[in-house]
């Protein structure tokens, strides 16, 4: 049997460009606003613009400086639209992005991962 995907949360890896500016291009996206933390609420979901604390350590994606952490405030809201929607809005600034999430075959270019190899 096959374990049920979780749509509610997913983690975004992303080098080229500052924390700052990878909030405000998530609320611009979003049509939110980012808070003094880097956070940003759109309706019922959260995505957080965070230094990734194992950057450097790994010679691909997880070792990216910067994450966004996406979250659904509540059971059975998908975040395969609004995921997609920040991660083609990173890329088309020129900046690398990876989703690593459960659902990451239903996004653009399967989440990113075939776009660095």
């Amino acid at each position: 049997m096959t374990p049920a995907k979780d749509y509610g949360s997913c983690q975004i890896f992303v080098r080229g460009t500052g924390r700052q500016f990878l909030a405000e291009l998530v609320a611009v996206t979003l049509g939110a606003q980012a808070d003094d933390h880097y956070a940003v609420r759109a309706g019922r979901m959260v995505f957080d613009a965070r230094l990734n604390p194992d950057a450097g350590l790994a010679d691909d994606f997880i070792g990216w400086p910067l994450t966004i952490e996406a979250e659904a405030d509540e059971d059975g809201l998908s975040l395969v639209e609004p995921v997609s929607r920040v991660l083609t809005a990173v890329w088309g600034r020129g900046y690398d992005a990876v989703a690593a999430c459960d659902f990451e075959d239903e996004l653009p270019d399967l989440g990113g991962i075939p776009r660095y190899r």
